[in-house]
Protein backbone atom coordinates (compact mmCIF):
# COMPACT_ATOMS: atom_id res chain seq x y z
CA UNK A 1 0.00 0.00 0.00
CA UNK A 2 2.84 2.26 1.09
CA UNK A 3 4.33 1.66 -2.50
CA UNK A 4 1.21 2.12 -4.47
CA UNK A 5 0.73 5.44 -2.52
CA UNK A 6 4.55 6.52 -2.95
CA UNK A 7 3.81 5.87 -7.18
CA UNK A 8 0.72 7.80 -6.88
CA UNK A 9 2.54 10.69 -5.42
CA UNK A 10 4.59 10.81 -7.78
CA UNK A 11 2.10 10.29 -10.76
CA UNK A 12 0.79 13.38 -9.26
CA UNK A 13 3.89 15.00 -9.16
CA UNK A 14 4.79 14.53 -12.52
CA UNK A 15 1.63 15.28 -14.07
CA UNK A 16 1.72 19.20 -12.27
CA UNK A 17 5.23 19.49 -13.79
CA UNK A 18 3.99 18.11 -16.84
CA UNK A 19 0.87 20.83 -17.09
CA UNK A 20 3.80 24.03 -15.45
CA UNK A 21 6.08 22.94 -18.40
CA UNK A 22 3.23 23.22 -20.97
CA UNK A 23 1.81 26.59 -19.56
CA UNK A 24 5.45 28.09 -20.12
CA UNK A 25 5.77 26.65 -23.33
CA UNK A 26 2.00 28.29 -24.16
CA UNK A 27 3.34 31.64 -22.45
CA UNK A 28 6.35 31.60 -24.88
CA UNK A 29 4.57 30.88 -28.15
CA UNK A 30 2.21 33.51 -27.10
CA UNK A 31 4.23 36.06 -26.48
CA UNK A 32 6.17 36.06 -29.40
CA UNK A 33 3.21 34.94 -31.77
CA UNK A 34 1.94 38.52 -29.80
CA UNK A 35 5.39 40.06 -31.53
CA UNK A 36 4.85 38.46 -34.78
CA UNK A 37 1.03 39.85 -34.52
CA UNK A 38 2.55 43.27 -34.29
CA UNK A 39 5.45 43.69 -36.49
CA UNK A 40 5.75 40.03 -38.57
CA UNK A 41 8.69 38.09 -38.69
CA UNK A 42 11.11 41.48 -39.86
CA UNK A 43 12.73 41.36 -35.84
CA UNK A 44 13.69 38.28 -36.01
CA UNK A 45 14.92 38.55 -39.67
CA UNK A 46 16.62 41.75 -38.57
CA UNK A 47 18.25 40.39 -35.43
CA UNK A 48 19.77 37.76 -37.41
CA UNK A 49 21.09 39.26 -40.22
CA UNK A 50 22.52 42.13 -38.00
CA UNK A 51 24.79 39.92 -36.02
CA UNK A 52 28.62 39.45 -37.55
CA UNK A 53 30.44 37.08 -36.77
CA UNK A 54 32.79 39.22 -34.73
CA UNK A 55 29.82 39.75 -32.39
CA UNK A 56 28.77 35.84 -32.53
CA UNK A 57 32.13 35.72 -31.22
CA UNK A 58 31.99 38.34 -28.50
CA UNK A 59 28.47 37.21 -27.47
CA UNK A 60 29.87 33.17 -26.58
CA UNK A 61 33.17 35.46 -24.97
CA UNK A 62 30.77 37.44 -22.53
CA UNK A 63 28.06 34.43 -22.02
CA UNK A 64 31.50 31.62 -21.42
CA UNK A 65 33.01 34.43 -18.99
CA UNK A 66 29.09 34.57 -17.23
CA UNK A 67 28.85 30.79 -16.99
CA UNK A 68 32.54 30.89 -15.30
CA UNK A 69 31.72 33.50 -12.82
CA UNK A 70 28.50 31.79 -12.25
CA UNK A 71 31.07 27.99 -11.70
CA UNK A 72 33.21 29.47 -9.19
CA UNK A 73 30.22 31.36 -7.54
CA UNK A 74 29.02 27.32 -6.71
CA UNK A 75 32.07 26.38 -5.93
CA UNK A 76 32.31 28.69 -3.16
CA UNK A 77 28.74 27.95 -2.02
CA UNK A 78 28.44 24.51 -2.31
CA UNK A 79 32.15 24.41 -0.58
CA UNK A 80 29.91 25.04 3.11
CA UNK A 81 27.60 22.42 2.08
CA UNK A 82 30.59 20.10 2.14
CA UNK A 83 30.61 19.63 -1.77
CA UNK A 84 33.89 20.14 -3.37
CA UNK A 85 33.95 20.31 -7.27
CA UNK A 86 37.15 21.40 -8.95
CA UNK A 87 36.62 24.01 -11.38
CA UNK A 88 36.66 22.36 -14.46
CA UNK A 89 33.91 19.83 -13.88
CA UNK A 90 32.36 22.84 -12.53
CA UNK A 91 32.34 25.07 -15.52
CA UNK A 92 31.41 21.96 -17.66
CA UNK A 93 28.25 21.28 -14.92
CA UNK A 94 26.99 24.94 -15.23
CA UNK A 95 27.87 25.71 -19.05
CA UNK A 96 25.82 22.27 -19.24
CA UNK A 97 23.05 23.57 -17.16
CA UNK A 98 22.98 27.04 -19.11
CA UNK A 99 22.40 24.87 -22.07
CA UNK A 100 19.34 23.19 -20.42
CA UNK A 101 17.81 26.13 -19.12
CA UNK A 102 18.34 27.88 -22.37
CA UNK A 103 16.30 25.35 -24.22
CA UNK A 104 13.78 23.61 -21.98
CA UNK A 105 10.30 25.41 -19.96
CA UNK A 106 11.35 27.72 -16.50
CA UNK A 107 14.89 28.08 -17.15
CA UNK A 108 15.30 26.07 -14.26
CA UNK A 109 16.07 22.38 -15.69
CA UNK A 110 19.57 22.50 -15.79
CA UNK A 111 19.77 23.52 -12.69
CA UNK A 112 18.12 20.81 -11.21
CA UNK A 113 20.39 18.08 -13.09
CA UNK A 114 23.29 20.01 -11.76
CA UNK A 115 22.22 19.84 -8.21
CA UNK A 116 21.07 15.99 -8.87
CA UNK A 117 23.78 15.09 -10.91
CA UNK A 118 25.60 12.24 -8.86
CA UNK A 119 29.07 11.54 -10.98
CA UNK A 120 32.01 11.38 -9.49
CA UNK A 121 33.64 14.92 -10.18
CA UNK A 122 32.44 16.65 -6.74
CA UNK A 123 33.15 14.99 -3.14
CA UNK A 124 30.28 15.07 -0.40
CA UNK A 125 31.39 14.50 2.88
CA UNK A 126 28.02 13.54 4.37
CA UNK A 127 26.81 11.13 1.86
CA UNK A 128 23.39 10.61 3.48
CA UNK A 129 22.04 14.61 2.86
CA UNK A 130 24.14 14.86 -0.72
CA UNK A 131 20.76 15.57 -2.62
CA UNK A 132 19.85 17.80 -0.14
CA UNK A 133 23.27 20.02 0.16
CA UNK A 134 23.29 19.80 -3.40
CA UNK A 135 19.78 21.63 -4.25
CA UNK A 136 21.03 23.68 -1.17
CA UNK A 137 24.12 24.96 -3.04
CA UNK A 138 22.27 25.83 -6.35
CA UNK A 139 18.98 27.41 -4.66
CA UNK A 140 21.67 29.68 -3.13
CA UNK A 141 23.51 30.21 -5.82
CA UNK A 142 20.99 30.61 -8.50
CA UNK A 143 19.47 33.21 -6.22
CA UNK A 144 22.38 35.39 -5.13
CA UNK A 145 22.47 35.33 -8.43
CA UNK A 146 18.96 36.56 -9.22
CA UNK A 147 19.01 39.22 -6.09
CA UNK A 148 22.01 41.20 -7.67
CA UNK A 149 20.00 41.19 -11.46
CA UNK A 150 16.27 42.84 -9.39
CA UNK A 151 18.79 45.42 -7.51
CA UNK A 152 20.45 46.51 -11.45
CA UNK A 153 16.92 46.40 -12.21
CA UNK A 154 15.86 48.59 -9.65
CA UNK A 155 18.69 51.19 -10.12
CA UNK A 156 18.01 51.48 -13.76
CA UNK A 157 14.29 51.84 -13.08
CA UNK A 158 14.34 54.46 -10.33
CA UNK A 159 14.79 57.71 -11.77
CA UNK A 160 11.98 56.82 -14.62
CA UNK A 161 9.46 54.20 -12.62
CA UNK A 162 9.83 54.58 -8.97
CA UNK A 163 7.08 52.16 -8.58
CA UNK A 164 8.45 49.31 -10.75
CA UNK A 165 11.80 49.98 -9.00
CA UNK A 166 10.62 49.46 -5.56
CA UNK A 167 8.39 46.51 -6.81
CA UNK A 168 12.16 45.05 -8.23
CA UNK A 169 13.68 45.64 -4.90
CA UNK A 170 11.21 44.07 -2.70
CA UNK A 171 11.65 41.13 -5.00
CA UNK A 172 15.40 41.46 -4.48
CA UNK A 173 14.63 41.28 -0.70
CA UNK A 174 12.85 38.34 -0.98
CA UNK A 175 15.26 36.34 -3.12
CA UNK A 176 18.24 37.32 -0.51
CA UNK A 177 16.33 36.46 2.38
CA UNK A 178 15.65 32.87 1.25
CA UNK A 179 19.43 32.57 -0.44
CA UNK A 180 20.26 33.98 3.83
CA UNK A 181 19.23 31.08 4.57
CA UNK A 182 22.28 28.91 2.83
CA UNK A 183 24.88 31.85 2.53
CA UNK A 184 24.33 32.22 6.13
CA UNK A 185 27.68 29.88 6.90
CA UNK A 186 29.76 31.77 4.84
CA UNK A 187 32.11 34.36 6.28
CA UNK A 188 32.62 37.49 5.46
CA UNK A 189 35.14 37.61 2.53
CA UNK A 190 33.50 34.59 1.25
CA UNK A 191 29.99 36.61 1.33
CA UNK A 192 31.86 39.26 -0.77
CA UNK A 193 33.62 37.50 -3.13
CA UNK A 194 29.86 35.68 -3.92
CA UNK A 195 28.12 39.09 -4.21
CA UNK A 196 31.66 40.23 -6.70
CA UNK A 197 30.75 36.93 -8.52
CA UNK A 198 27.34 37.79 -9.04
CA UNK A 199 27.87 41.41 -9.95
CA UNK A 200 30.29 39.96 -12.44
CA UNK A 201 28.33 37.58 -14.08
CA UNK A 202 25.65 40.28 -14.54
CA UNK A 203 27.96 42.61 -16.13
CA UNK A 204 28.61 39.90 -18.38
CA UNK A 205 25.44 39.54 -19.71
CA UNK A 206 24.39 43.01 -19.58
CA UNK A 207 27.55 43.66 -21.56
CA UNK A 208 26.17 40.81 -24.51
CA UNK A 209 22.99 43.10 -24.05
CA UNK A 210 24.96 46.43 -25.18
CA UNK A 211 26.89 44.49 -27.63
CA UNK A 212 23.41 43.69 -29.36
CA UNK A 213 22.26 47.23 -29.13
CA UNK A 214 25.52 48.27 -30.88
CA UNK A 215 25.16 45.67 -34.02
CA UNK A 216 21.29 45.48 -34.09
CA UNK A 217 20.31 49.16 -33.39
CA UNK A 218 23.38 51.27 -34.21
CA UNK A 219 20.94 54.63 -34.14
CA UNK A 220 20.09 54.11 -30.51
CA UNK A 221 23.20 55.93 -28.38
CA UNK A 222 25.50 52.44 -26.68
CA UNK A 223 25.46 54.76 -23.52
CA UNK A 224 21.56 53.91 -22.84
CA UNK A 225 22.40 49.85 -23.18
CA UNK A 226 23.16 49.08 -19.65
CA UNK A 227 20.03 50.20 -18.17
CA UNK A 228 17.98 48.88 -20.89
CA UNK A 229 19.63 45.24 -20.64
CA UNK A 230 19.62 45.72 -17.25
CA UNK A 231 16.00 45.73 -17.13
CA UNK A 232 15.79 42.85 -20.30
CA UNK A 233 17.78 40.71 -18.22
CA UNK A 234 15.96 41.09 -15.18
CA UNK A 235 13.07 39.52 -16.87
CA UNK A 236 14.84 36.87 -17.98
CA UNK A 237 14.49 35.57 -14.38
CA UNK A 238 11.38 35.07 -14.31
CA UNK A 239 10.77 31.83 -14.45
CA UNK A 240 7.70 31.82 -16.67
CA UNK A 241 8.53 30.81 -20.05
CA UNK A 242 11.85 28.80 -22.03
CA UNK A 243 14.65 30.35 -21.75
CA UNK A 244 13.57 33.90 -21.07
CA UNK A 245 11.96 34.73 -24.77
CA UNK A 246 8.83 36.31 -24.75
CA UNK A 247 9.61 37.96 -21.33
CA UNK A 248 12.30 39.43 -22.30
CA UNK A 249 10.83 40.88 -25.61
CA UNK A 250 8.06 42.09 -23.26
CA UNK A 251 10.41 44.30 -21.17
CA UNK A 252 12.76 45.16 -23.49
CA UNK A 253 10.00 46.71 -25.45
CA UNK A 254 8.55 48.23 -22.81
CA UNK A 255 11.86 49.49 -21.39
CA UNK A 256 12.77 51.18 -25.01
CA UNK A 257 9.32 52.96 -24.66
CA UNK A 258 9.44 54.16 -21.52
CA UNK A 259 13.32 55.63 -22.54
CA UNK A 260 11.29 57.49 -25.26
CA UNK A 261 12.69 55.01 -27.64
CA UNK A 262 11.06 52.91 -30.34
CA UNK A 263 9.22 49.82 -28.85
CA UNK A 264 9.91 48.02 -31.70
CA UNK A 265 13.28 48.01 -31.74
CA UNK A 266 13.75 47.41 -27.91
CA UNK A 267 12.28 43.97 -29.24
CA UNK A 268 14.33 43.66 -32.52
CA UNK A 269 17.68 44.45 -30.08
CA UNK A 270 15.86 41.62 -27.30
CA UNK A 271 15.61 38.84 -29.95
CA UNK A 272 19.44 39.79 -31.05
CA UNK A 273 20.43 38.92 -27.55
CA UNK A 274 18.64 36.16 -27.35
CA UNK A 275 20.25 34.62 -30.14
CA UNK A 276 23.97 35.47 -29.21
CA UNK A 277 22.78 34.25 -25.29
CA UNK A 278 21.50 30.53 -27.36
CA UNK A 279 25.13 30.62 -28.83
CA UNK A 280 26.99 30.90 -26.23
CA UNK A 281 25.21 27.77 -24.42
CA UNK A 282 26.38 25.81 -27.36
CA UNK A 283 29.75 24.33 -25.47
CA UNK A 284 27.18 23.56 -23.05
CA UNK A 285 25.34 21.26 -25.64
CA UNK A 286 28.66 19.82 -26.43
CA UNK A 287 29.73 19.05 -23.02
CA UNK A 288 26.18 17.59 -22.28
CA UNK A 289 26.49 14.75 -25.00
CA UNK A 290 30.19 14.33 -23.70
CA UNK A 291 28.65 13.49 -20.27
CA UNK A 292 25.89 11.58 -21.52
CA UNK A 293 27.10 9.11 -23.76
CA UNK A 294 29.50 7.19 -21.23
CA UNK A 295 25.91 6.75 -19.22
CA UNK A 296 23.85 5.54 -22.03
CA UNK A 297 26.59 3.35 -23.11
CA UNK A 298 26.77 1.72 -19.67
CA UNK A 299 22.69 2.09 -19.64
CA UNK A 300 22.48 0.26 -23.28
CA UNK A 301 24.99 -2.61 -21.63
CA UNK A 302 23.16 -3.29 -18.56
CA UNK A 303 20.20 -3.56 -20.38
CA UNK A 304 22.14 -6.23 -22.38
CA UNK A 305 22.75 -8.06 -18.98
CA UNK A 306 19.40 -8.35 -18.70
CA UNK A 307 17.85 -9.14 -21.43
CA UNK A 308 20.81 -11.84 -21.37
CA UNK A 309 19.84 -13.01 -17.82
CA UNK A 310 16.31 -13.59 -19.30
CA UNK A 311 16.95 -15.71 -22.26
CA UNK A 312 19.60 -17.73 -20.17
CA UNK A 313 17.44 -21.07 -18.81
Amino acid sequence: MTGRRAAAGLDARSLRLAMVGTLQVALTLLLLGLVVAQWGLSPFTTAARSLPWWAVVGGVALGGFGVLAQALRWRLIARHQQIHVPVGPALARCWQAAFLNGVLPGGLAGDALRAADDSSDAQVEDGRRALASGFAAVAAERLSGTTVVLVAAATALLPFLPLVAVACLAGALVTGAVAWRWLRRLSVVDLLAVVLLSVAGWAAFVAMFVLAVAVVAPQVEVSLGPSLGAVAVAAMSVPATVGGWGTREAAAGWIFMVRGLDMGTGVTVSIGYGILALLSTVPGAVILALRAAPRAREAGRARRRRQHARLTP
